[in-house]
């Protein structure tokens, strides 16, 4: 039981970090708690599942258009939502700060409605790409799950190195840093909000694939996954990526666990009650700062 939690554990958890890289990378460039995310990932995943069945298209065409759905999903909240609140209403930063969670909510429950009559609220699974099973330490494994842990750590590894080695990357990093001397720089900082709210959406559209292949997803558990990606990030630390990978393996194995040893309905639970353990302990999470 003992290793079957750990392989388990490091397979959901691969799935994890991609799902909240985005999340924790849009918080450190533009200061947004996108409640939309979880949604964002089910809208992924739906449209890959009705793509793949449905329409029959190829499995990896289904796939890469699932993925840009996240794409438009996340410039269209940026375009719709974040933008006019920013230029229009002249918010103060604390006062922003709630307008944006409230409006990424209601952003969020339309989006679930749509999805909601135009596909049932129904849960679906993206089918698996590699049949078979494999052996790991003695446990039986699908195949699939262990290429969807790779090519997680694999686009976690790619934005690494855009972020750290390439000029643009560079860009969104001190963009993270300091917005205000970076526009004192003449760069177009509302450029760089769009550059970053794409690469989100993409790694969110290629997490909500992912997350359908092995867990499966429906319009109405988008909260949930949420809920799973908020405390991921708050524990790790708000806008830290490394804070955020190190989460992302500590709620894997903890949810994976209460799977195994209690109930799958229930795995979930444990992730919010950290969440509200670290609010009132350490508020800047393991790795963030105040």
């Amino acid at each position: 039981m003992l290793i079957q939690v750990i392989v388990s554990g490091l397979l959901i958890s691969a799935i994890y970090a991609l799902a909240t890289t985005g999340f924790t990378l849009l918080y450190g460039v533009s200061g947004i708690l996108n409640l939309a995310h979880g949604t964002t990932l089910a809208a992924s995943g739906i449209a890959t599942w009705y793509l793949m069945g449905t329409a029959q298209l190829n499995p990896l065409l289904a796939i890469a258009l699932g993925t840009l759905t996240g794409v438009a999903i996340g410039l269209l909240t940026f375009v719709l939502i974040i933008r006019p609140l920013r230029t229009l209403m002249k918010l103060s930063v604390a006062d922003e700060h709630v307008f944006m969670l409230v409006a990424t909510l209601l952003w969020t429950i339309i989006l679930q409605e749509a999805l909601s009559y135009l596909f049932g609220d129904v849960p679906v699974s993206v089918p698996q790409l590699v049949p078979g099973i494999v052996e790991i330490f003695g446990v039986r494994t699908p195949i699939s799950s262990v290429l969807v842990a790779g090519l997680s750590w694999c686009v976690i590894a790619a934005l690494w190195f855009y972020v750290s080695k390439t000029r643009s990357g560079q860009t969104i990093l001190a963009a993270s840093i300091n917005p205000k001397g970076l526009t004192l720089c003449g760069v177009n900082l509302n450029a760089v909000h769009i550059v970053v709210w794409a690469i989100y959406g993409g790694l969110a559209g290629l997490a909500g694939v992912l997350v359908a292949m092995i867990l499966g997803v429906s319009p109405s558990g988008g909260l949930e996954l949420t809920a799973t990606a908020f405390s991921i990030v708050v524990l790790g630390g708000l806008g830290s990526v490394g804070g955020t990978l190190i989460a992302a393996n500590l709620i894997g194995f903890i949810e994976t666990g209460t799977a195994y040893l209690i109930s799958p309905s229930v795995r979930t639970l444990p992730a919010l009650i950290i969440l509200i353990i670290v609010l009132y302990v350490r508020p800047q999470g393991l790795f963030g700062r105040r």
